[in-house]
Formats: structure tokens, C-alpha cells, sequence
């Protein structure tokens, strides 16, 4: 019985790395795509556990730290919610001043953020949505639908054991100009996957990016609150 288990384990540990190489190798294959985005993305990032406010191209090059708020929050150094006027080149973000969430605005290209005297509201983040005219995208039991018109396709099927926290694909949301669709994936094909993942890393599961005219995808950021702005 104990040696029937142990095979049990090995094989679904078999399972799982496969599904992760399989995964790695199809991602490289179309990595092409990201030379064809356009635009700058702005967006949250764990770094040492604490989330961090970036930038980058959207072909995912020059990437820059913009602003950092470990060490100030006391309590919690995380940022939560923000938003860039691009405008007025500022970057308006909630974080905390004294055990309190406060918003401040930073400058784009500044260090120093000015707490506003205002209390922690974001009228506006202007994150991807899952929705564009008249595309929507939905996530059911796992796999990814897109709706147009009314008309409802299936764009990426899961297959495997569902389970609303641990498997299958959860839309992110569609570039400015509809053209693609961002993603996160679980990358693993039972709950038991995933649960054993988290033993050995922070975070479980990768964000892709999605061609509607082909239906080919490649990793992307790994982060829900994604800004992305198109001059």
C-alpha cells in the first residue's frame, strides 16, 4: 500500500513538471509576439514580497523601477491601488503614512511622492479591463470565453481538474486597442499541483498575452493591475 502510494505521488509529480516544461517551451515558441505591442505599461510587481510600482515598453524592455515604498509604511509597505495621468506625467498611489493608507502623487522620473491631503481614494487606476467595445471576455469553469456581439467562443480551453483557486485561466483584461487579450494562468492541470508549488515559491502561476487575430500566446508581466497606455 505505502509503495502504491509513493507511485501515486511520483506520477502526478511527473505530471505536474511536464505540464510546467510543456508550458516553458510553448511560451518561447511565440515569444515573437511581444515585438508587435505597442505602448507603455505601468504596473504592481512583488519584489521581496512587497508590492512595487513599475514601468516598461510593452514588448517587455526597459524596464524601470518607479517607485519603491519599503521601509516607509511602518505597518505595511505595500502599494495598493494607482493610476499615471499622462497628462500631467504623475503617478497617484495609495500607501501607508503612519499606520493610515493615504494617497500620494509622484512625478514621473521623481523619488520623492507628496502625501495629498486627502484620505486613501482612487477615483480612478484606468487598469486593463475585460472588456472593449464590443469584445468581453470571461472566465467559466476554467477555461476563457470571448464574447462579441453577443456571439460566444471558446479562446482557451482548460483541461483538468477545476477548482476556482487552484487551476485553469482567469482573463486579465485587453490591450488599449483590443488586438490582445492578458491572462493568468495557474499552470497546473489538478488543485494537488498547484498546492505543492506553493510549497516552494512565493507565487504560483504566470500571466500570458494572448493574439486574438491568431490565438497564439507568450508569457507577459506577472501582475493583475496593469496600466497600459498607447500615445
Amino acid at each position: 500500500m505505502k509503495k502504491k502510494l509513493i507511485g501515486i505521488l511520483l506520477l502526478i509529480l511527473f505530471i505536474v513538471i511536464s505540464f510546467n516544461v510543456f508550458q516553458y517551451f510553448r511560451s518561447a515558441i511565440n515569444s515573437q509576439l511581444l515585438s508587435g505591442l505597442e505602448g507603455t505599461i505601468y504596473y504592481i510587481e512583488r519584489v521581496d514580497g512587497v508590492r512595487t510600482l513599475f514601468k516598461s515598453d510593452a514588448t517587455l524592455k526597459n524596464k524601470t523601477l518607479i517607485y519603491s515604498h519599503k521601509g516607509k509604511g511602518k505597518v505595511n509597505d505595500n502599494i495598493l491601488d494607482f493610476y499615471y495621468d499622462k497628462t500631467n506625467k504623475t503617478i497617484y498611489f495609495i500607501a501607508m503614512n503612519n499606520g493610515s493608507w493615504r494617497l500620494f502623487s509622484l512625478k514621473e522620473g521623481g523619488n520623492k511622492p507628496i502625501l495629498l491631503h486627502k484620505k486613501d481614494v482612487m477615483t480612478n487606476t484606468d487598469y486593463i479591463k475585460n472588456q472593449f467595445k464590443n469584445l468581453t471576455v470571461t472566465s467559466k469553469q476554467g477555461s476563457l470565453y470571448l464574447s462579441k456581439n453577443g456571439n460566444e467562443k471558446i479562446i482557451k480551453e482548460f483541461h483538468g481538474i477545476y477548482d476556482r483557486k487552484f487551476t485553469g485561466y482567469n482573463p486579465v483584461g485587453f490591450s488599449p486597442d483590443g488586438k490582445y487579450l492578458v491572462y493568468h494562468s495557474m499552470e497546473h492541470l489538478t488543485p494537488f499541483g498547484t498546492i505543492l508549488e506553493v510549497f516552494v515559491k512565493d507565487s504560483v502561476g504566470n500571466t500570458y498575452i494572448m493574439d486574438l487575430s491568431t490565438m497564439e500566446s507568450t508569457k507577459f508581466i506577472d501582475a493583475y493591475d496593469i496600466q497600459w497606455i498607447i500615445d
